[in-house]
């Protein structure tokens, strides 16, 4: 088997955990334990992936805010992160209810001093996957062209 035929197939298995995650919460991953402990060895390898792919479509889209964007960095910086949660609502749903997960601490950490380095703005009192947050709306224009943006991208992978 390929380094290529494993990224697709743990592609496939995450948004479908992802989306089962959605219509039955933490039973879902229950569910599919002994396929999750197969293809990653533990639940905790398998929510750094999810965390990884969340948070690859964040820093692009914080990438896009920065070049497009002249207003108020905060508002740029949480209508880029409210345009990744609409975009993935299955992930982030997931990494909400799992947002104090040991595993996902290094990750949450980097993000943080990443964005808080790039931009000024601590994305920790902003739209995350912080279990205290609720996902707050952004401009229709800025999700347009968000969504419009991953679309090749995400037909591409399927």
């Amino acid at each position: 088997m390929t380094e290529w035929d494993r990224a697709r197939r743990r592609y496939r298995l995450v948004h479908d955990v992802a989306a089962a995650f959605e219509k039955k919460g933490p039973r879902a991953l229950t569910e599919r334990q002994a396929e999750l402990v197969a293809e990653y060895g533990d639940l905790d390898h398998f929510l750094r992936d999810v965390q990884r792919r969340y948070l690859t479509a964040a820093y692009t889209g914080l990438d896009a805010a920065i070049e497009e964007t002249s207003g108020d960095p905060r508002v740029a910086v949480a209508d880029a992160l409210a345009a990744v949660a609409e975009v993935y609502p299955a992930f982030w749903r997931l990494l909400k209810e799992y947002a104090d997960h040991p595993a996902l601490a290094e990750g949450q950490a980097r993000f943080r001093h990443t964005v808080l380095s790039a931009t000024g703005v601590d994305p920790t009192g902003l739209m995350s996957y912080r279990p205290h947050q609720e996902v707050k709306g952004i401009s229709h224009a800025r999700k347009s062209a968000f969504c419009a943006a991953l679309r090749p991208v995400r037909a591409w992978l399927h």
